[in-house]
């Protein structure tokens, strides 16, 4: 852990060094004005990076408020960061093309006039983003047609909710009107796809009282996600079933709906072996399956969507990508993850992956929302 913390703070000082660099090296700038420049760029790194490795050491219950402040200013410091470093980046591929095409000066790229812009940008995607946020859970409802789907499931509403993060980072009124939508839909079942909780479940009392409300026809189902393992996922994991939703850690819980039979199975996240923790165990919940049912598998991961489709599920409902949460990783993030978000088909079996009903880190989304997805079974 001591190696990563040692890679992570090294990395941040070569693109404190880049970014200085880039937005120094042609502006007209006096002494003065470049030395100010760079001492602003140094007192939000360090921020960020002092902050982090604090957090890190003290990782604990208590609850100090000016704790909580510090990190959510931390977590927009380094928003304003990511947002500068990707248009510093930009600009200079910019510059670099139009060198290659039409060899011309490029002065006004590198003005302190576009300097002060580049450092404003920032600004304005921090307050959109946070308006977006602002705005709370956005519905979308996503028909899926099966041709082996029961007559008795045919317009099976299911509310499904993934990523969370409930956290001091996530405002109390934020769960408030997830609830308050969700029951407008009045679904059919709800299912939660981890990382629902990101911090220990005795800050959130108030939260976990408003989930309390949830109501669905045919239960409320649960997997955890790779957050939750790291804030004492007994104590997590407990507080969710005595809210009364089923938790299902390789487990399949059967639901009957007329004579048919939905079988709604739960797999952990795999980062649960790291924490010696019951990881993914298709074999057993193959072993649990029934002839003749319909099989939805809830999986925080959706790169278990292989398995899944091997063990003859027809559904899988994921989450975990946040479909890049914010600019440029919602462009990126189809680097990273096979299946970032959205509806896919594998074979027989089809995956929906939820780009996150919260947020991870700093209160903003650019170029996604916060999704509250109502996935509609349909017979072909």
């Amino acid at each position: 852990m001591g190696l990563f913390r040692t890679i992570a703070s090294s990395l941040i000082l070569v693109i404190f060094v880049y970014v200085s660099h880039q937005l120094t090296r042609f502006t007209d700038f006096t002494w003065v004005g470049t030395t100010s420049l760079v001492a602003f760029l140094a007192l939000l790194f360090s921020m960020v990076i002092g902050t982090f490795l604090f957090f890190w050491k003290e990782k604990n219950l208590d609850h100090k408020p000016w704790r909580d402040r510090l990190l959510n200013g931390s977590l927009t410091v380094m928003a304003y960061i990511n947002f500068l470093v990707s248009f510093v980046i930009l600009r200079d591929l910019f510059a670099f093309a139009d060198n290659l095409i039409m060899p011309t000066p490029f002065d006004h790229l590198y003005s302190s006039q576009a300097t002060a812009a580049l450092l404003g940008l920032p600004v304005l995607f921090i307050v959109l983003g946070n308006a977006v946020v602002q705005i709370g859970p956005r519905r979308k409802k996503v028909p899926v047609f099966f041709k082996n789907l029961p007559q008795e499931l045919e317009g099976l509403c299911i509310v499904h909710i993934s990523d969370l993060h409930i956290s001091p980072s996530l405002p109390s009124s934020f769960v408030k009107k997830l609830v308050s939508k969700v029951l407008e839909i009045k679904p059919d079942l709800i299912v939660f796809t981890g990382d629902i909780l990101d911090s220990f479940v005795e800050k959130h009392a108030e939260e976990f009282k408003t989930l309390k409300n949830l109501k669905a026809k045919h239960g409320i189902y649960y997997v955890p996600g790779n957050h939750e393992y790291y804030w004492d996922a007994h104590k997590g994991l407990q507080a969710f079933r005595e809210l009364g939703f089923e938790v299902l850690v390789n487990e399949t819980a059967n639901v009957p709906v007329g004579s048919a039979l939905l079988q709604v199975a739960g797999v952990p996240d795999p980062a649960a072996g790291h924490f010696k923790h019951e990881g993914p165990d298709f074999a057993r919940l193959q072993s649990q399956q029934r002839e003749g049912s319909f099989k939805l598998l809830l999986s925080h991961q959706p790169s278990l969507a292989a398995h899944a489709q091997i063990a003859g599920y027809d559904l899988q409902l994921s989450g975990h990508t946040h479909g890049g949460q914010f600019f440029p990783w919602n462009w990126l993030i189809v680097f990273f993850e096979k299946y970032s978000k959205g509806l896919y088909r594998l074979g027989n079996m089809q995956l929906y992956v939820n780009q996150g009903t919260g947020y991870w880190g700093p209160q903003l989304r650019l170029g996604t929302y916060c999704e509250l997805t109502e996935i509609v079974l349909r017979k072909n």
